[in-house]
């Protein structure tokens, strides 16, 4: 790992840290910000695709499959601001898909660090256990209180970017001696 590569896992370990604690510390508005983001983002991707249809018509076959692709967006978009109550009961879902993701790669990380001869691999390892059986659980419980997921998620948010940090630095110190 270089110092480019350091760097930037630094800040996303930072920019993990804060975000969850506001996510804990304001779970409602979170959510409804996260509805608006989502909506916002299907709708500026669908707009451009509708837009790069109409500018690229006949051009290659690619842009034949732009309409169909931004109208789609546009509606999930346009959906998230007609009911966002809908889209926020699936937040559950999405969150814990994301924490299965994390969860499995911390997970591999943790088994470089026992290739590489860390001792507490184990730590990382079952940190990497616990973020996963959460996201089973919020896949699997997709119905639990948006509030009460938003804090589960972000307090798993906060830790995931304190213990980047720390395994980080471990990595770093240990690939460079």
């Amino acid at each position: 790992m270089n110092k480019k590569e350091l760097v930037s896992q630094l800040i996303s370990a930072v920019i993990y840290t804060v975000v969850g604690f506001v996510v804990t510390l304001n779970p409602g508005a979170s959510a409804n910000l996260v509805c608006t983001g989502i909506g916002i983002c299907a709708v500026v991707y669908g707009a451009f695709s509708i837009l790069f249809y109409f500018i690229r018509r006949g051009d290659d076959d690619v842009s034949r499959f732009m309409l169909p692709v931004g109208i789609a967006f546009a509606a999930v978009g346009a959906f998230c601001f007609i009911a966002p109550r809908t889209v926020l009961s699936i937040i559950p879902l999405m969150f814990g898909i994301v924490l299965l993701i994390d969860g499995a790669g911390k997970l591999g990380r943790s088994l470089e660090l026992k290739r590489l001869g860390f001792a507490r691999w184990t730590l990382l390892a079952t940190v990497a256990v616990l973020i996963m059986f959460f996201g089973v659980v919020l896949v699997a419980q997709p119905g639990m209180a948006i509030d009460a997921v938003m804090r589960l998620f972000g307090a798993l948010l906060a830790a995931d970017g304190i213990i980047e940090v720390y395994f980080t630095f471990r990595i770093y110190k240990l690939k460079n001696q």
